[in-house]
């Protein structure tokens, strides 16, 4: 029987115009899911709608917005654009993060902040604003953290720091948006590997490498994950039955039970 967990489901993904979100993106788009991207620029945008070549020819539905989930506002301009172009919101995927290498005893107060504000508050910024629409759905937030929000690895460490905030915050929703019938998700992937047709990658290694040069750290700080001894895996598909609804597992990502993404 086909899956039809995501057929005509109306959804928002934040950061999914690159990365682990725009691969995301093309699952849930040919699962039949009807889109909205969000990313920080126009082009972005633009190259990332470039990857569904065959829109208007599929059962899904992809339609592409320029925010900055940084600034004030831009959380409920997003939700305004989706009840716009969808009619409404049944979940959101807040793909949105900065990774990034460093030494967390040389990161100054005012670099922490840019972590925290690239990998925290732009979901936070986008949550406030989608929470009502997604609880009144019974459908999901969904939030793309990382293994190293629960395990720091050397040279990470900042980035390690924003991710383990998110995971805190993704729990206090969960406690909040459950009751109400909502359901909260927290993914916590370890390293993964970019494809060759992501069109943020090539922006990403140069960022990683001056990063690398500018703090003086050794050649294994490029590795995936800092110094990590995992191989970096690309996403390619998404299993149906690897998620656990947070109101039963403590919005942590486990191989245990089919999710349940929306009421009914």
């Amino acid at each position: 029987m086909a899956d039809d967990t995501f057929s005509g489901r109306r959804i928002v993904v934040a950061g999914g115009t690159a990365g682990f979100g725009l691969v995301l993106a093309r699952h849930l788009y040919a699962a039949g899911g009807r889109l909205l991207l969000v990313g920080r620029s126009s082009q972005g945008v633009r190259n990332a709608l470039g990857c569904f070549p065959d829109a208007g020819r599929s059962a899904g539905e992809v339609h592409g917005l320029a925010a900055d989930l940084g600034r004030a506002g831009e959380g409920e301009r997003t939700a305004a654009e989706a009840a716009r172009l969808l009619g409404g919101i049944d979940g959101v995927f807040c793909c949105v993060g900065r990774s990034g290498r460093g030494e967390i005893l040389h990161t100054s107060a005012d670099r922490l902040r840019e972590f925290l504000e690239a990998n925290l508050l732009a979901a936070v910024e986008l949550t406030t604003a989608t929470a009502d629409d997604v609880a009144r759905a019974g459908g999901s937030l969904v939030y793309i953290g990382s293994l190293a929000g629960k395990l720091a690895s050397p040279f990470v460490g900042p980035y390690a720091v924003g991710k383990a905030a998110l995971a805190a915050y993704a729990d206090a929703v969960r406690l909040e948006l459950v009751p109400r019938g909502g359901h909260v998700l927290l993914v916590s992937p370890g390293p993964i590997g970019r494809r060759d047709d992501d069109p943020a990658a090539e922006a990403a290694i140069d960022r990683y490498a001056a990063e690398i040069r500018e703090a003086g750290l050794p050649c294994e700080a490029a590795a995936p994950g800092g110094r990590s001894l995992s191989r970096p895996s690309i996403p390619t598909h998404l299993p149906p039955a690897c998620s656990t609804p947070a109101a039963d597992a403590a919005a942590s990502w486990s191989c245990r039970a089919r999710p349940r993404f929306w009421r009914g």
